[in-house]
């Protein structure tokens, strides 16, 4: 065959290049267009501009700081919640954590402790929770929703028994960090500004956080590559557990005193935060920035409600429809991925 019959020929052969540069195109729109992040940033900035249209308090600039304070308490236990359920797990028992690290720290600020003794006993007794947890789940093969329903329960059980009434006035060294501004924002915005980018960097930046990912994805991939699976499950509870009542003792701060039934229901907010914000609960999938969106959502939802003056009762409503069509995205992502990799795969295969 002559040089020329041999240009022909492979001229004449179908190219993919075009097919693929347009199918990645496409794939990257997807990508894009199925984003959790972008969809709940989306939903936040349209209720913004109805809310803009039917009354001015949308625009009052301190709405908007109790607004972002409120769902700061939410975005410190999201984040981790996100990570641990990003990691294969789940924990049910924050909302009890929340509440007992509120009280645990609060009797100690209100018995002459220093701040910084009040909160290392609050995180103390959540990292306690969390290594049962982790514990239960790992050692014992009982499914996380159980075993974290049943330390919710627990906890929450000690708590009222103990204490049963608010503790309070605190002093005013423990309370300055939940009262206190800078700038004339609230010292808590700030301390959840810190929080969620220390889990941003953990698990967008470090092997720690592949690590992470790789045990949700496949638990028994996991361990094959090396990966200490129970340790590291456990140590997610452990953090799940510490950030909750970690922010249970910033909500006595802020309060000024302790209250027992702080964090009632707090463990549905953070898990559909996270959620919303595009973590799977099949493990895996997820990102900090998607959690804290999502904390905002629900803060902007409860907030705007009472500024619409609509009836409050609907607000676990309106959650429930935003909690539904985040779910429903996360199908077509897994979806999309699922394509994505069979068409590469057979892509690969034929050479």
């Amino acid at each position: 065959m002559s040089a020329s019959e041999v240009s022909t020929t492979q001229s004449s052969l179908p190219t993919h290049t075009g097919v693929d540069a347009g199918e990645t195109r496409l794939t990257a729109v997807r990508r894009i267009a199925l984003s959790p992040s972008l969809a709940v940033a989306v939903t936040i900035g349209l209720f913004v501009l109805y809310g803009l249209t039917q009354t001015s308090s949308f625009a009052n600039g301190q709405v908007w700081i109790n607004l972002t304070q409120d769902a700061s308490f939410t975005a410190i236990v999201a984040c981790f919640v996100a990570i641990l359920m990003i990691g294969g797990g789940l924990d049910l028992s924050v909302g009890s954590v929340f509440s007992a690290g509120a009280m645990v720290s609060a009797t100690l600020a209100f018995h002459g402790q220093s701040p910084v003794v009040a909160f290392a006993g609050g995180i103390l007794v959540g990292s306690a929770v969390g290594l049962i947890n982790g514990g239960i789940v790992n050692y014992f093969s009982i499914p996380p929703i159980i075993a974290t329903l049943g330390t919710l329960f627990g906890v929450r059980s000690l708590v009222d028994h103990f204490e049963a009434q608010p503790i309070g006035p605190l002093p005013n060294s423990f309370t300055a960090i939940g009262q206190h501004d800078l700038f004339g924002v609230p010292y808590i915005i700030y301390v959840a500004i810190v929080v969620a980018t220390f889990a941003y960097l953990v698990l967008h930046s470090t092997t720690l956080g592949w690590s992470i990912r790789a045990l949700g994805a496949n638990r028994e991939a996991a361990r094959s590559s090396g990966i200490r699976v129970r340790a590291l499950s456990i140590c997610l509870y452990l953090c799940s557990a510490s950030a909750a009542a970690f922010a249970g003792a910033l909500e006595s701060a802020r309060l000024g005193a302790g209250t027992p039934d702080v964090g009632n229901g707090l463990e549905l907010t953070v898990i559909a935060a996270a959620i919303i914000g595009g973590t799977s609960i099949a493990g895996g999938l997820g990102t900090i920035p998607g959690a804290v969106l999502g904390s905002v959502l629900l803060s902007v939802l409860a907030t705007g409600l009472i500024l619409l003056h609509v009836d409050p009762t609907l607000e676990e409503l309106a959650t429930g429809v935003v909690l539904v069509v985040a779910a429903g995205l996360d199908q077509l992502r897994r979806r999309q991925m699922f394509r994505t990799s069979a068409r590469r795969t057979r892509a690969a295969e034929n050479g």
